[in-house]
């Protein structure tokens, strides 16, 4: 079978599925944090670096608006490049660790794109947001990646990398979901060397949030205390919804796993035990934690703008590194074109047959979907760019006329008060809840922007 053209074919699966999902429903759907991602994203393309984390939040470091400043400086909409940055970081992992791996084992590129498909419509859309957690969690898989693939790393690289990986943890613990496949460095020395670089990285986000021990006047949204009871356990696995994400993607990582158990350029050895029962039971400590807190409960059902998925993105990136380990690939062949004898060439094609179906279906069932759960109920409300546009527009109209150096938006209302001011340059202050605290000083001075 050849090997460029199931890189390609699957390559033009995943641009197809892109393309679908962004045109259909990121180019159509946004909400207020998004829309603060961007305002912030915009700020920062003017020079003006006035947070580190969310704006007023002390957690979450918005990771899509510093990515996104190059994309604004070449003239791109904030919300776009934010968006642009999201869809990059859910995408690019599978697409890259697929290309890769059909040079080594194709099996393992299938079993990628099939991972990827496998996922519920509702952590599609949602991770696609840009909130600051998907391109954290593209980071810090991009790092485990290089620590598990590259060999003869020198110790800084791999130390360096590893902290990169843990100020990404701090960031959104999460991320730690993915943390136990560093069983499978191949040295003591390498793993010591990582755990210490994982401890270095979380104490530079802790550094970073001393911000707000100096500031404390920024604060307008404090992160909830984290309480981990049995109780909660029970409770929370007890609720429909967030029994159906755990289960599903637990589920799909355990198929995972029994693809990465397939016979591979060398036979299964007493010694590969070890490494999978402590990283399969660091997964599912970290799973259980994830479920017994206080803090998954906030979510709205099936709404994938206050989504339970938001809390379990790195669990399918997890699945991707577990397929993507070092397994001999001092014996897999190095050239694109390579062809497979004739048994693997009729199950090659049947995969990729297969995965170009569901890929489908899937396509099929997150059109079908997703204007339904873009309506339902969410903490977090939903809206459209028309409407965004429409109503910055006779906003901006009022402030031109009223000569003012801004515009006061009584109470609160996040997507106008974000929205307005970074995508259409009408600056727009909320009396409530409004998370750009130091505009209140340069605005009451009569300084627009």
């Amino acid at each position: 079978m050849n090997l460029r053209h199931t890189r390609l074919w699957l390559l033009g699966l995943f641009l197809v599925h892109a393309a679908v999902h962004l045109a259909g429903f990121q180019s159509v759907w946004l909400d207020s944090d998004q829309l603060v991602i961007a305002d912030q994203a915009s700020w920062m393309a003017r020079g003006e670096f006035h947070e580190p984390f969310f704006f007023g939040q002390s957690y979450l470091l918005p990771f899509e608006s510093y990515l996104a400043v190059p994309l604004i400086w070449l003239g791109v909409w904030p919300i776009a490049a934010v968006k642009a940055v999201a869809a990059a970081s859910l995408y690019l992992p599978f697409v890259w660790a697929a290309w890769v791996l059909a040079g080594e084992r194709p099996w393992a590129a299938l079993g990628v794109a099939a991972l990827f498909i496998g996922l519920h419509p509702e952590y599609t859309l949602s991770a696609g947001m840009p909130r600051g957690f998907i391109a954290g969690t593209a980071l810090a898989w991009a790092g485990l990646w290089v620590l598990l693939r590259r060999e003869g790393l020198p110790s800084a690289a791999t130390l360096a990398i590893a902290a990169g990986v843990g100020f990404c943890t701090g960031s959104y613990m999460s991320i730690a979901l993915m943390l136990p496949v560093l069983v499978w460095l191949p040295t003591r020395h390498q793993r010591g060397l990582a755990g210490l670089g994982l401890l270095v990285g979380f104490a530079l986000f802790k550094a970073v949030g001393l911000f707000y021990k100096l500031h404390p006047d920024h604060i307008v949204h404090l992160f909830p205390r984290l309480f981990f009871k049995p109780g909660y356990l029970v409770h929370n696995i007890g609720v429909e919804e967030i029994r159906a994400a755990v289960f599903h993607l637990t589920a799909l990582t355990g198929v995972v796993c029994a693809l990465v158990l397939l016979p591979g350029s060398r036979p299964w050895q007493r010694r590969d035990v070890l490494p999978w029962v402590l990283c399969l039971g660091a997964v599912a400590a970290a799973i259980v934690l994830m479920v017994a807190n206080n803090k998954i409960v906030e979510f709205n059902s099936k709404s994938p703008f206050f989504s339970v998925y938001r809390m379990m993105l790195p669990l399918p990136f997890l699945g991707v590194l577990l397929l993507g380990r070092r397994v001999g690939l001092a014996a897999a062949p190095r050239s694109g074109a390579v062809t497979a004898g004739a048994g693997a060439l009729r199950v090659g094609l049947a995969g990729l047959v297969a995965v170009t179906v569901l890929t489908g279906v899937q396509l099929y069932r997150l059109m079908h979907v997703a204007p339904h759960m873009a309506s339902l109920p969410s903490t977090v409300p939903p809206i459209t760019f028309e409407w965004l546009q429409a109503n910055c527009e006779e906003i901006g109209g009022w402030w031109r006329e009223s000569k003012e150096p801004y515009f006061v938006l009584e109470g609160r209302n996040d997507a106008l008060a974000y929205g307005c001011h970074g995508q259409y340059g009408v600056p727009v202050l909320q009396t409530n809840h409004e998370r750009r605290t130091w505009l209140k000083d340069r605005f009451a001075q009569g300084v627009p922007r």
